[in-house]
């Protein structure tokens, strides 16, 4: 078994004469919090959709845990231990909480103890709202949900595409806690897109800056915080504490 549970190497993406990846390169070792940062534009949710099924990469290669899987499905990604959330919450708005996340169970999880359906709940704090119709929650519960329901399915690897967006200051200061603790608790490998970058800073063990569909640069909260091309491409006078 590989120690690096996702390799990218020479990672291009092409839409007719856009690059929006450009031969981008990056490992994240098991037990990894991988935080994304950079621009509006900078590639980095079409990094994701390259490495997990969403999109066939132009160019390069895509590994899970040693498998190359570039140009493969959604569902071989998910079998292979791959579970992501989307920018826009993907729920099904009139079934219940539990409905939900026991659809996500059925999908993603065949032959697993059905029992993670009502802990994965818990562990979310949403155990008070399983009877609750999705459409009618609130966006930070949504997002929850949509968490939820990417961990039923039991990933080695999850994918957080801007799961704070549209969330006030607190809630995205307890969405970032909730994702380190179930990081810790269930031993995931996490890569984590955000706009929150103080709040992101301070949960991640390591950043990749993308801009303009390259890595611009990689390394930890302290090193990116201090780096003179991050400063100029994206952090500018924000200070990160």
């Amino acid at each position: 078994m590989s120690t690096s549970m996702l390799s990218v190497q020479g990672l291009g993406m092409q839409f007719g004469g856009l690059k929006a990846l450009a031969d981008v390169t990056m490992e994240v070792k098991q037990g990894e919090f991988v935080g994304v940062i950079g621009p509006n534009g900078a590639g980095k949710t079409t990094f994701f959709h390259a490495i997990s099924g969403v999109h066939v990469p132009t160019s390069g290669t895509v590994r899970i845990d040693g498998r190359e899987l570039q140009g493969r499905s959604p569902d071989a990604f998910c079998r292979a231990g791959v579970a992501r959330t989307f920018q826009t919450p993907r729920i099904f708005g009139d079934m219940t909480v539990l409905e939900n996340v026991r659809f996500a169970f059925l999908f993603g999880n065949q032959g697993g103890d059905v029992s993670l359906v009502d802990k994965v709940i818990g562990e979310t704090h949403l155990a008070t709202l399983r009877s609750e119709v999705a459409g009618a929650l609130p966006p930070a519960r949504q997002r929850q949900l949509e968490i939820a329901m990417a961990l039923v399915t039991a990933p080695r690897l999850l994918l957080l595409d801007e799961v704070a967006a549209g969330l006030t200051e607190g809630e995205v200061e307890d969405v970032a806690r909730l994702i380190r603790h179930l990081h810790d608790s269930y031993g995931l490998t996490v890569v984590w897109i955000e706009h929150a970058v103080r709040t992101l800073m301070k949960t991640v063990d390591r950043v990749a800056v993308l801009n303009f569909g390259q890595l611009l640069a990689d390394g930890t909260p302290a090193e990116i915080a201090a780096n003179p091309k991050v400063i100029s491409a994206y952090l500018g006078d924000e200070v990160v504490e």
